[in-house]
């Protein structure tokens, strides 16, 4: 996912159950993209910034957040050639983001820039309550 433009093209996924196409990169053949994740699939593989999470859509979709609406097909989603679903992000903080997801709390990390960071992700992320718990922290 470079600067090249990458111009969609439709397949599908012959294990997915979604009806949404999948969309190719016709230049790389490595990434590919769909509006929706099937719902038939309960676990979801996550790739962020090259580290690994398994999750479930339930956690993904169960508050409101940049997350429900990109597994909810309200986003695209891009998948690499193996299936996991790529977001360009740094993941040394994604696995507080699905915490918070699961629980609705999290245990902020220790020291002022690492609940600085967890802020600025809970923040593209859209996770209004893992925000209001960082700030609240940061005073």
């Amino acid at each position: 996912m470079s600067g090249d433009s990458c111009l969609p093209q439709h397949h599908t996924l012959s294990h997915s159950t979604s009806s949404a196409p999948l969309l190719a990169c016709p230049k790389t053949k490595t990434c590919s993209y769909r509006g929706a994740v099937g719902l038939g699939n309960k676990y979801v593989r996550i790739n962020v910034g090259g580290t690994l999470f398994y999750t479930t859509l339930q956690v993904l979709t169960r508050l409101d957040s940049m997350l429900k609406a990109m597994f909810s097909g309200k986003k695209e989603v891009f998948i690499d050639k193996d299936g996991w679903i790529l977001i360009d992000r740094n993941g040394k903080h994604f696995g507080s983001i699905l915490c918070f997801l699961r629980d609705g709390t999290v245990s902020l990390p220790k020291g002022r820039q690492a609940v600085q960071e967890l802020l600025a992700e809970a923040k593209y992320y859209l996770a209004q309550g893992l925000v209001e718990l960082c700030e609240n922290s940061l005073q």
